[in-house]
């Protein structure tokens, strides 16, 4: 069997042009090179390499076993990161930011399965929206974010993204509105309502929404906070345009209906790195695209 060790020395004389060369790279004695080479060349039984002057060069058989030796560099390279990746997944920390609503319906479930994977991995979140993770990715202050974009609030083009799932968004009108019988309500039904909105994403889709048909909303109250919108809808305080995903992971408000809207809208969530992540983030990517 040829010895490996060997092979990569022939690599680097090939490489280096002589036996010194060589040496110099792989931080050995001349000796020591010619040696291996030697022994290569009884283990092939051919020559492998011939002088040239002061220049030693790789013969048609030799050039035929490089080919085998570049194909060997880089399957040790990559065995090599591959090592250094599991000793950092060992211990090190993972810091995540992630928008409300997929905080409380997605996040928990591969949080758990992750520590569980990785208990050396100290894990942080920050529940915030998206512009503002995203800002916290650029400034380094966290490895992963998961934000959401629609037609109106493209995805960032500077950063590596990954597609997660589509979310619905959803009119939601007090249980005695007369739209409430559906099964659905075309957006322009609501045009002369007051509304309820909240992060400045969620707006603009608002009003992109309501611009297309045909009106300008009244947008009478701003919060963030999914409950507290359903619950001004319940008393019949104005209207409101929530994704599924963020009515999903609110306890249920009595007096509100939730409809789909025609057309039909959606947020896109998304998962987003930057160009060089740490090994913990891919790991996390992996098992959130899974």
């Amino acid at each position: 069997m040829i010895d490996v060790e060997r092979l990569l020395i022939l690599r680097e004389v090939a490489r280096g042009g002589s036996k010194a060369a060589a040496a110099r790279s792989l931080g050995l004695s001349e000796p020591t090179v010619a040696h291996h080479l030697a022994a290569l060349e009884r283990s092939a039984g051919v020559a492998l390499t011939a002088r040239v002057g002061r220049v030693t060069r790789v013969t048609p058989a030799g050039r035929a076993l490089l080919a085998h030796a570049d194909a060997i560099a880089d399957s040790l390279r990559n065995a090599e990161r591959e090592l250094h990746q599991h000793a950092e997944l060992e211990t090190g920390r993972l810091r995540i930011a992630a928008f409300t609503s997929f905080c409380a319906e997605a996040l928990p479930a591969p949080l758990a399965q992750f520590a569980r994977r990785f208990p050396g991995i100290e894990v942080g979140l920050v529940e915030t929206e998206t512009d503002d993770a995203l800002a916290l990715l650029d400034a380094g202050e966290v490895d992963l974010v998961i934000g959401f974009s629609d037609t109106v609030t493209p995805p960032p083009e500077h950063l590596p993204v990954r597609w997660l799932e589509r979310d619905e968004y959803l009119a939601v009108v007090p249980a005695g509105h007369p739209e409430a019988r559906g099964p659905m309500l075309e957006a322009g039904a609501l045009s002369g309502e007051r509304w309820i909105s909240g992060c400045q994403r969620c707006q603009a889709h608002l009003r992109a929404c309501a611009t297309g048909a045909g009106f300008d909303p009244d947008v009478a109250f701003v919060t963030e906070d999914y409950v507290t919108v359903q619950r001004l809808v319940a008393e019949g305080l104005g209207v409101a345009l929530l994704p599924r995903m963020a009515l999903a992971a609110s306890p249920e408000v009595p007096g509100i209906v939730t409809l789909p809207t025609v057309p039909p809208t959606y947020r896109e969530v998304f998962l987003a790195l930057p160009h060089e992540p740490v090994p913990a983030a891919r790991e996390f990517a992996a098992l959130l695209e899974a």
